[in-house]
């Protein structure tokens, strides 16, 4: 958590190499990535998902077919791709909206997409940047406690990058306060 300039995005875009730091190690689930060759760089990253606070989906592409990307860059097969995004938009609270084109979903529609192609591979940490920055506030809390949910479903760890105070209060483990620096590093038990 910080002010806006803290280094909150950047902090996230350094976790999983998006950012590049100048000196030092970045090392998610035991694997260093700042020592990767390319290829092995993107075969770590498919085990982290990404939630940007502008969404970052296809225009082009439904629904589904955001949902699908990454699991058609791994190269699953077409049926088993189905079968998964049809999951992921039920968990999401979006069944029978998987034709729906990105300009007809409302935003908070459009970041349960999101969320969902985010975690649609199971990853073990998801980065959300600014989650509910673009979103009213009982949408942005809708999409927080899914989150939640999810990460005890999935099992996946998140780490936000936020100023949203609402956050602070539905996490239950750490907390790194920004301010350029960290300044604080706190363990939290609501």
């Amino acid at each position: 958590i910080g002010y806006s300039g803290a280094g909150k995005s950047t902090l996230v875009r350094t976790i999983n190499l998006l950012q590049r730091p100048t000196n030092g190690t970045v090392t998610v689930s035991g694997v260093e990535l700042t020592s990767l060759k390319e290829a092995q760089l993107r075969d770590a990253r498919k085990k982290i998902g990404m939630i940007f606070q502008n969404f970052n989906l296809f225009a082009s592409r439904t629904a589904a077919g955001n949902i699908a990307y990454p699991l058609e860059i791994a190269g699953m097969p077409k049926r088993a791709i189905a079968a998964k995004v049809e999951e992921m938009l039920n968990v999401v609270g979006l069944e029978g909206r998987g034709d729906a084109r990105v300009s007809t979903l409302s935003g908070g529609q459009k970041q349960r997409v999101a969320i969902a192609r985010a975690l649609v591979t199971k990853p073990a940490l998801v980065l959300a940047d600014e989650p509910t920055a673009n979103l009213d506030s009982k949408t942005g809390d809708q999409i927080l406690s899914l989150m939640k949910d999810m990460s005890r479903e999935f099992n996946t760890t998140f780490i936000f990058s936020t100023h949203d105070a609402k956050i602070v209060n539905m996490t239950d483990h750490r907390i790194k306060i920004l301010d350029g620096n960290v300044v604080e590093d706190t363990k939290v038990n609501w």
